[in-house]
């Protein structure tokens, strides 16, 4: 069970980083990889003007979006005066992407950090996507935040994340890629189109949160219900494993 982490109160220091591991032996052929902890840039201190700001940003971007918040409301929220949120972050643009930025950032550490290191490639390939939605469930705060980024077209999470490179989503998707070939070189996966499994895993880690709240009207069963929990799991843990890999 992935415990919950309250965003921005809790702060994190450790980010991926994609690295691949020492060839052994001289083969060429060793695919293994890693993801390395580096420093994740603090958000302000929660104490401090620019901290309140920042958290009450984060709430209600959350909550609302970036369109729908105000900077009147995010200022009211942090018991600042309006003026001191362009003064800090000079803009309601910068101060969002400045969340997303540390937010996504952080979702990925808590999603890779827990990941036992003598994995094999082909279990951590069926792993990782529900270990997403694992982290996902847990922090409804962000599947809130980021539903809602998506829903507007992913400009700002886009930007957010350019400059951070292997250090983020580019790091976990290297991460995949080499899971995979050498999943597939060993036999013990098929052997499909690399980019489609890889946006297919992580489309279904994240489908799956975003959805959560249509599926659970129509179909009447609590997302959040333990048994319902463990049902998904397990029902997508074994197409997953009949449909990717080589029994």
């Amino acid at each position: 069970m992935v415990e919950a982490i309250v965003m921005t109160t809790e702060i994190h220091t450790t980010v991926l980083k994609y690295a691949p591991t020492a060839k052994t032996n001289g083969d060429e052929d060793k695919t293994n990889t890693y993801i390395a902890a580096i420093d994740i840039p603090l958000p302000p201190d929660p104490d401090t003007p620019p901290g309140k700001i920042f958290m009450a940003a984060t709430q209600l971007f959350s909550e609302h979006g970036f369109k729908e918040t105000t900077t009147r409301a995010i200022a009211n929220l942090a018991g600042v005066k309006q003026v001191m949120l362009h003064y800090y972050f000079g803009s309601k643009e910068n101060l969002y992407e400045a969340v997303l930025k540390y937010e996504g950032m952080t979702m990925l550490a808590v999603i890779f950090s827990d990941i036992p290191t003598d994995i094999s490639q082909e279990e951590m390939l069926i792993d990782t996507p529900i270990r997403l939605m694992e982290v996902m469930r847990a922090n409804p705060q962000w599947a809130s935040l980021l539903r809602r980024e998506i829903a507007e077209g992913a400009i700002h999470l886009r930007r957010a994340l350019k400059d951070v490179s292997e250090h983020g989503p580019l790091g976990a998707n290297l991460h995949f890629h080499d899971a995979y070939i050498a999943a597939v070189k060993s036999g013990k996966a098929v052997s499909l189109p690399i980019e489609a499994v890889r946006e297919c895993l992580l489309a279904i880690g994240y489908s799956a949160i975003y959805l959560a709240p249509l599926i659970s009207m129509i179909n009447e069963r609590d997302f959040h219900d333990e048994k319902v929990w463990e049902e998904w799991k397990l029902t997508l843990s074994t197409i997953l494993k009949r449909g990717l890999l080589i029994q």
